[in-house]
C-alpha cells in the first residue's frame, strides 16, 4: 500500500508551487522573457519535488530524484510534463518499504496540476535501458540531480556515458527524425502545425544538440560555436528561432491551460492577439503570425540540416577522402556529394548561387550538398536582389532549371527550402507561408504550388505511368511542356492580395514571361492557364458536360487541342495537390470525360450536331451491347416510355445496364432496385425504379443518409407511364460493401425503405466542424432559368455537415420544386452543389424568395 503523506503539508507545497506559477505567468505577460521564464518554472518545481521528497521520508543515501527530457534542461514550458528519474541502488529495487513511500511520494506529486512522467529505475535497470532505448537514452542525455544520493548518480551517469555509442545514438535519431517528419507529411508548412514536433519546430533543434551532446562536442549553442562546428551567424539564428517557438508555445500553453502544441485555427487568432500581431487591410492577425511561423520554420530546417550534416561528418568523416572532380567552374564532385572550389565561390561568381541546383539536377549520380556548400549558400542568400534578378545570365539559368527533362521539381523545392525561390521571384516571396482561409487546402500556397509542380513532373516520369496513364501520354507529347511548370508556380502567386487571384496571377505571370523574354506564343499559353486554371474543374462538376453546347461552350474558350491538354494536367495537378480528401475517381472520370469531349469538338467537330443525332448514337451504341442479352422488343418496351431528356443525361454503357436490368419490369408495381460497383467513377452506382411518389427522392435520401453514404450525382426521372427511374452515384468511406450477398442484402432494404409509410425523419441537427467553424463559407443560393427556359438551375454553396441533401431537398418538396438532376461537389468540407429544378414556384417572385430565404437557412450550421 502506498504510504500516503500528510495532507497538509502537501497542501501547502501545492499552494507555493502554483502561487510561484501565478507570479511568473504574470512576469511573462510584462516581459515576455522566455528564457526567464522556463528556468523560473523549472525551479519552482525543483523546489516542490524536493520538498515532497522529504516529506516522503525517502532516504538520500539510496536514492537520488533526477530531472530530465525538458525538466532536465531547464526548459519547463507551463504545462509540460514533470520528466522524473528515480534512481535507486540496485539494492533498494527490492525494498518493499521503500516501495509504498515512492507510491505515496508519486500519488503527491500529482497534486501540484501537472502530468507526471516518472520513471522508477535502478543503477542496472538505468544502464540497461539506455543502451536498447535510443528515446531513453535521450531523456537520461540532459538528466540533472535534483536530489538524494550524489555519488548514486554520478556512478550511473558514469556508466550511462561509457556505454554511449555516440556514431549509433546519432543513426538512431536520424531515423527517429525521419519517422517523425512523415507524421507530419514531412513539411513545415501544413495549415495546423505542431510547433513542438512538426519538420521545423522545436524538436528539430532539440535533436542536433541531443547529438552534439552525445558525441560529447558541446553542451550548448554557444560551445556549438566555440567548438567551430556552426558560425557565429548560425549561432544567433538558432537562438532567434528557439526564442520564437518558445515564445509561442508559453503563450499558447497559458491560452489554453493544457500541455497544448498544435497551433490549431481555435486558438491562432487570439494567440496572435496575446503576442501583439495586428490586423492589416490584406491580411488577419492570425495569418501575420503563421507567416512568422513559417518563416521561423524554414530557418529551422536549414539549420537542422546544416547542423546533422555537420556532426556527420565529424562523427563519420564525410566524403573528405574521396577524389575530387571538378564538374563545374564553381563546384566539385566529393563522392555522392556536391562540393564548392572554395569558401567564396558565391561572393566571386554570383550566379553559382543559382547554377548550383542546375548542376546538381544534372548529376543524378550526386545525391546532396555538401555541409560546406550548403552552409556557404546560406550565408548568401542576401547577395540576390534587384540587380541579380535582371541580370539576363541569371534568367537564363533559371530558365533552363524549369526546361530541365528531369528534376526540375526537386530543384525548385530545394530553392524555396534554402529561401532563394522567393528572393529571385519576388512574386513567389508573397505567398511563401500564406495561409489559405477555405475548407480544402491543407498547405501553404508556397507548398501547394511546389507540390502542383511535382504532380506535373511525375507525369513526365515513366514510372508513374500506370498511376496516370492519360496524363504521362499528354504530358509527354506536349509540346515545351516547361511552360505548364511556370503556370504551375504561378496559378495561385494572386492569392492574399484582394481580388480575383485568376486574374491577379495572369497579370504576374505575364509580367514575368516578359522580363525573362519569352515569346508571345508562350507567354500567352502561360497566362491563359494561370487564369482559366479553375475553369474545367468548374465546368466539370457544375455543369451538364452530356450536354453538346455545354462541352461546345468549353471547348470554344480553350480554343486548341494543346491548350486543353495543357488545362487538364494542370487541373489534375492541381486538385491532387489540393489535399488527399478532395481527388476522387468521380472528380477523375468527370474531367477526363469533359476532355475527351472537348477533344472531339476541336478534332473538327465530330460531335452530332443535333440532339435526335446524339441521341440515336446512344441508342445505336447502347442496342449494340445489349445484343443477345436483352431482346430488341424488349428493350423498345423500355425505351418508348422515356423521353429525350433521359437519352440525353445519359451514356451509351448506362443506357444499356438500366434497359438489362429494367427490361422485364417495366410494368412492375414492386419497386426495382439495383447496385453496382463502379470503379471508375470510386462508389456505388443505385437505380431505382418504380411507380412515383411524392416523397420518393426524400426518402431515398434519408436512406443513405442512415447507412453512412454520401451522394455526389442524382439523376431523376419519370417516365412517360408515371414511374420514377432515378439514379444515385453514393460513396461508402468504410468500403462495407464489398461481396455481391451485401450488394443484394443493400438492394433488399433500400427498396423497403422507398415504399414505407412511416412518417419521414427530421433533418439531422449535425454541427459543423471544427475547422469550418473557422473557415466558414457563406452560404449562396442563385436560382435562374436554364437556356430551354423549361427548367430552372439551383446553384448552392455552404459548408458541409451530415444531412445537407435531406436538408435541402425537404425545403423543395415542401415548395412543390421537382429536382431533375442533382450534381454534389465537395471540396474538403466545401460543398458546391447544381440542381437542375422545375415547378410551378419557381414562376412566382413571392415564392421563389421564399424558397431561396429557407435554403439559406438550410446551409447554416444548427443554432445559427
Amino acid at each position: 500500500m502506498p504510504q500516503d503523506l500528510d495532507p497538509q503539508q502537501v497542501t501547502a507545497v501545492r499552494e507555493r508551487f502554483h502561487e510561484a506559477r501565478a507570479r511568473l505567468a504574470q512576469q511573462w505577460r510584462e516581459r515576455r522573457d522566455s528564457e526567464a521564464y522556463l528556468r523560473a518554472h523549472a525551479a519552482a518545481l525543483d523546489e516542490a519535488i524536493i520538498s515532497l521528497g522529504e516529506l516522503a521520508e525517502l532516504p538520500p543515501d539510496r536514492i537520488t530524484l533526477a530531472a530530465v527530457g525538458g525538466f532536465g534542461r531547464r526548459e519547463l514550458f507551463p504545462h509540460s510534463d514533470i520528466d522524473l528519474l528515480v534512481l535507486l541502488t540496485d539494492e533498494a529495487g527490492e525494498d518493499r518499504a521503500l516501495g509504498e513511500k515512492l507510491s505515496g511520494f508519486l500519488a503527491a506529486l500529482w497534486e501540484l496540476g501537472l502530468t507526471v512522467g516518472a520513471a522508477v529505475r535502478t543503477r542496472t535497470e538505468y544502464t540497461r535501458e539506455a543502451g536498447t532505448d535510443v528515446s531513453i537514452a535521450t531523456t537520461y542525455l540532459e538528466s540533472r540531480r535534483l536530489w538524494g544520493s550524489a555519488e548514486l548518480y554520478a556512478d550511473a551517469r558514469d556508466d550511462f556515458f561509457a556505454s554511449l555509442d555516440a556514431g549509433s545514438f546519432f543513426r538512431d535519431k536520424m531515423l527517429e527524425l525521419q519517422r517523425r517528419h512523415q507524421k507530419y507529411e514531412s513539411t513545415p508548412y501544413s495549415l495546423e502545425p505542431n510547433l513542438k514536433e512538426s519538420p521545423g519546430g522545436l524538436r528539430d533543434l532539440q535533436t542536433f544538440l541531443w547529438c552534439v551532446k552525445a558525441a560529447g562536442i558541446a553542451e550548448s549553442v554557444e560551445e556549438m560555436h566555440e567548438a567551430e562546428l556552426i558560425t557565429e551567424r548560425e549561432m544567433h539564428t538558432i537562438e532567434q528561432c528557439f526564442r520564437f517557438l518558445s515564445n509561442l508555445r508559453i503563450e499558447l500553453h497559458l491560452l489554453t491551460s493544457r500541455d497544448e502544441n498544435r497551433l490549431l485555427f481555435d486558438v491562432q487568432e487570439s494567440l496572435a492577439g496575446r503576442l501583439g500581431y495586428k490586423a492589416t487591410g490584406m491580411m488577419r492577425a492570425s495569418e501575420a503570425l503563421m507567416k512568422r511561423y513559417y518563416w521561423n520554420a524554414k530557418s529551422v530546417v536549414q539549420m537542422s540540416v546544416i547542423q546533422l550534416q555537420a556532426i556527420s561528418d565529424r562523427l563519420f568523416g564525410g566524403n573528405s577522402r574521396a577524389t575530387p572532380v571538378r564538374i563545374d567552374p564553381a563546384f566539385l564532385a566529393l563522392g555522392d556529394e556536391m562540393d564548392i572550389v572554395d569558401e567564396e565561390i558565391f561572393e566571386k561568381d554570383t550566379n553559382a548561387i543559382l547554377r548550383v541546383f542546375l548542376v546538381f539536377a544534372r548529376r543524378p549520380e550526386i545525391t546532396r550538398f555538401s555541409t560546406r556548400l550548403l552552409r556557404a549558400l546560406w550565408h548568401a542568400t542576401p547577395l540576390i536582389g534587384p540587380a541579380y534578378r535582371e541580370n539576363p545570365v541569371n534568367q537564363k539559368v533559371f530558365l533552363d532549371i524549369l526546361q530541365l527533362d528531369k528534376f526540375t521539381d526537386d530543384a525548385l523545392k530545394m530553392m524555396n527550402a534554402w529561401a532563394i525561390l522567393g528572393r529571385f521571384l519576388p512574386a513567389f516571396r508573397h505567398v511563401v507561408g500564406q495561409m489559405q482561409h477555405d475548407l480544402y487546402h491543407i498547405f501553404t500556397v508556397d507548398q501547394h504550388s511546389i507540390l502542383v509542380v511535382q504532380n506535373l513532373c511525375q507525369f513526365r516520369r515513366s514510372e508513374h505511368a500506370h498511376e496516370y496513364p492519360l496524363c504521362t501520354q499528354l504530358m509527354t507529347a506536349l509540346p515545351g511542356s516547361w511552360r505548364l511548370l511556370i503556370a504551375g508556380l504561378f496559378h495561385d502567386i494572386g492569392k492574399g492580395l484582394g481580388g480575383g487571384h485568376e486574374a491577379i496571377g495572369a497579370e504576374k505571370a505575364r509580367i514575368f514571361c516578359e522580363r525573362f523574354g519569352l515569346s508571345e506564343e508562350d507567354s500567352s499559353f502561360i497566362c491563359f492557364l494561370v487564369l482559366e486554371h479553375l475553369m474545367m474543374s468548374r465546368v466539370s462538376q457544375k455543369e451538364d458536360i452530356s450536354d453538346p453546347k455545354v462541352v461546345e461552350r468549353f471547348a470554344r474558350i480553350v480554343g486548341t487541342k494543346e491548350r486543353l491538354d495543357a488545362l487538364y494536367l494542370l487541373t489534375v495537378a492541381d486538385i491532387r495537390a489540393t489535399s488527399p480528401k478532395v481527388w476522387t475517381p468521380w472528380k477523375a472520370q468527370l474531367l477526363e470525360t469533359l476532355y475527351k469531349a472537348s477533344l472531339e469538338w476541336l478534332s473538327g467537330g465530330s460531335l452530332p450536331d443535333t440532339v435526335t443525332d446524339v441521341i440515336r448514337r446512344r441508342q445505336a451504341e447502347a442496342a449494340e451491347k445489349l445484343a443477345g442479352r436483352v431482346s430488341p422488343e424488349a428493350r423498345e418496351r423500355l425505351w418508348k416510355e422515356l423521353d429525350l431528356v433521359y437519352f440525353m443525361r445519359h451514356s451509351s454503357d448506362e443506357i444499356a445496364w438500366h434497359a438489362e436490368m429494367l427490361a422485364g419490369h417495366v410494368l412492375d408495381d414492386a419497386p426495382v432496385v439495383r447496385v453496382k460497383r463502379s470503379e471508375m467513377m470510386g462508389g456505388l452506382v443505385f437505380l431505382i425504379y418504380l411507380p412515383d411518389r411524392k416523397d420518393l427522392f426524400l426518402r431515398a435520401v434519408a436512406w443513405f443518409g442512415k447507412n453512412s453514404l454520401s451522394v455526389v450525382d442524382a439523376r431523376v426521372h419519370t417516365t412517360r407511364h408515371g414511374w420514377a427511374l432515378d439514379t444515385f452515384l453514393v460513396t461508402d468511406s468504410f468500403n462495407r460493401f464489398d461481396t455481391g450477398e451485401k450488394l443484394a442484402l443493400m438492394e433488399e432494404k433500400l427498396a423497403a425503405g422507398l415504399i414505407s409509410e412511416k412518417p419521414l425523419p427530421p433533418a439531422p441537427q449535425a454541427r459543423f466542424s471544427r475547422r469550418s467553424r473557422h473557415f466558414p463559407t457563406r452560404p449562396f443560393v442563385k436560382i435562374g432559368p436554364d437556356e430551354s427556359g423549361r427548367a430552372f438551375i439551383l446553384n448552392l454553396v455552404g459548408t458541409d455537415r451530415i444531412g445537407l441533401l435531406y436538408s435541402i431537398s425537404q425545403v423543395l418538396a415542401k415548395y412543390g420544386v421537382n429536382l431533375q438532376t442533382a450534381k454534389i461537389a465537395t471540396l474538403g468540407e466545401r460543398a458546391e452543389d447544381v440542381f437542375l429544378i422545375d415547378g410551378e414556384a419557381l414562376h412566382d417572385d413571392t415564392r421563389l424568395l421564399a424558397l431561396e430565404g429557407e435554403l439559406i437557412e438550410a446551409l447554416l450550421p444548427h443554432g445559427c
